[in-house]
């Protein structure tokens, strides 16, 4: 994902992985988009998702966040993009600050910065998008990140394959980008942060560029030799025909030695009072349903506070419902992480308020209750690339809390049948205002599902509607409107219900 520079999708291992940039894969050797497809570049100028990691994290859950009794949070963690010339663009200070908890910004566009320093109770943290992974070295049209990464480098500071340390090579993608109104091919290297001056010079990169902002968001990182060294054009390894998979290279030999240069980078990333810079990478993948890439947290010492997701449930507007049950255990993977969040990034650009868009707000909702861990569970619905806007959303007005069931383990824990999954909660609010209980449906088969009393050990009477665009343009929720009863509601096919009393 990014904000100001051209993007790429790094792939994951997946067994199979539905949806967006390609035909659907269930081949055992690497790769596809944790969106979905087969192993290639995203076209989402936005996009890039990575992953695999070799380790799983702590086995032992944090506790859910729980508000004192009466009072919760005005709404659940929310974060997008909050830019002077894009999504964004018009939102006020004070919109800002009151809905948002991380408002990302970058190189060449500090509003999120400004917005969340700026006069008033800022809740906001801003956020800092950067990739210190993949250099873009287009010949013209240059990204500033590589010209001056380019200009600094020698040849120790790119990765090479196993054997060689000659520019001739490198490992190296190619992406395939618009310039001036023409389509250029742009050689894409993967940097050595096991070169302490490569740290240095993103330090110095972040210290420069970075100062003032809150956190900082670093893109295609993964875990492993296989994903870190896979993104545009497909492996990066040309001596390995006929698919280019790097199984090794020269300066990353394995899986470990990844973990331990992203480890080393993060280690110097310091704000300009020498204080730690913390953040957090793209993102998430999957080996079948095992969650991956998430080791890098906790290799992190703390440097590092959670993941992003990006397209595994809505990419570019399309529920990926092969991907619940896998975000699903994502989430508790993360949840008994001490100090980690889960970002969940949909993508979609369906009208406001149309029936396509209401389905994707429901889903990215419920699946955000189901997974629910307090303020580690951050929703990032950015399904209005085509507006100015910014991408909040009434809906994330809704706070659970004072959980009946839980996930410990994954998605099992509050599986109700097959590819359907409940959770419920005891005390819910809206804006702040206490609603009652709540709960959280959710369907990943191809046909709609009756709600089954027996999912149910609260006393429902509402299934929540929400009408309209986002909150800049009136979007609304409603508790009443719509009625519930249990054999006779149904949750639509890869959809989505929310209950109320």
């Amino acid at each position: 994902m990014r904000s100001q520079l051209p993007a790429v999708a790094i792939s994951v291992l997946l067994s199979a992985c539905g949806g967006g940039g390609g035909a659907n894969s269930a081949s055992a050797l690497p790769a596809v988009n944790a969106g979905g497809g087969s192993p290639s570049a995203s076209s989402s100028p936005r996009a890039s998702t990575s992953p695999r990691a070799s380790a799983t994290p702590n086995a032992t859950p944090t506790p859910v966040f729980t508000p004192a009794a009466g009072t919760a949070p005005a709404h659940i963690a929310t974060w997008a993009f909050d830019e002077s010339s894009a999504e964004g663009a018009g939102a006020p200070v004070a919109l800002v600050q009151q809905y948002l908890t991380y408002a990302q910004g970058g190189y060449g566009d500090a509003k999120a910065r400004s917005d969340c320093d700026g006069a008033g109770p800022s809740s906001c943290s801003s956020v800092f998008y950067f990739d210190p992974n993949f250099i873009y070295d287009a010949p013209s049209c240059t990204p500033q990140i590589a010209s001056l990464f380019m200009a600094a480098a020698d040849e120790t500071w790119f990765v090479h394959e196993t054997g060689y340390s000659d520019a001739a090579h490198r490992v190296t993608g190619s992406y395939q980008e618009s310039c001036n109104g023409t389509t250029i091919t742009v050689p894409v290297y993967l940097t050595n942060q096991s070169n302490a001056s490569v740290d240095a010079f993103f330090s110095n990169y972040i210290q420069t560029y970075a100062s003032g902002w809150d956190r900082y968001f670093m893109d295609d990182t993964s875990a492993s030799v296989l994903t870190q060294t896979y993104g545009p054009g497909g492996g990066f390894c040309a001596d390995n025909p006929p698919d280019d998979y790097c199984t090794t290279t020269q300066e990353y030999p394995t899986d470990a030695s990844v973990v331990a240069a992203h480890a080393a980078l993060t280690s110097v990333l310091n704000q300009t009072s020498g204080s730690a810079m913390l953040g957090m990478f793209n993102g998430v993948g999957f080996s079948g349903n095992t969650p991956e890439n998430l080791n890098l947290i906790p290799a992190s010492n703390g440097r590092l506070l959670g993941a992003v997701c990006e397209n595994c449930v809505v990419n570019a507007g399309t529920l990926e419902s092969a991907n619940y049950q896998r975000v699903l255990n994502a989430m508790a993977t993360t949840n008994a992480t001490a100090g980690a969040s889960f970002v969940e990034l949909n993508t979609g650009s369906s009208p406001a308020g149309s029936a396509a868009q209401i389905s994707q707000r429901l889903v990215t909702t419920a699946i955000a209750w189901l997974g629910f861990n307090g303020n580690a569970t951050v929703v990032f619905a950015n399904l209005e690339e085509n507006s100015s806007d910014l991408a909040i959303w009434p809906e994330a007005g809704l706070y659970p809390t004072q959980p009946v069931q839980s996930m410990n383990s994954g998605a099992s824990d509050i599986s109700v049948t097959s590819n359907v999954w409940r959770r419920e909660f005891g005390a819910c609010y809206l804006n702040g205002s206490a609603i009652g209980p709540c709960a959280a449906l959710l369907n990943a088969t191809s046909s709609p599902v009756p709600i089954t009393s027996s999912w149910l050990t609260q006393s429902y009477g509402h299934v929540v509607s929400i009408a309209g665009g986002d909150i800049e343009s009136g979007g609304s929720v409603s508790l009443t409107a719509a009625t519930f009863s249990s054999a006779t509601t149904t949750i639509p096919a890869s959809g989505a219900v929310l209950l109320v009393r």
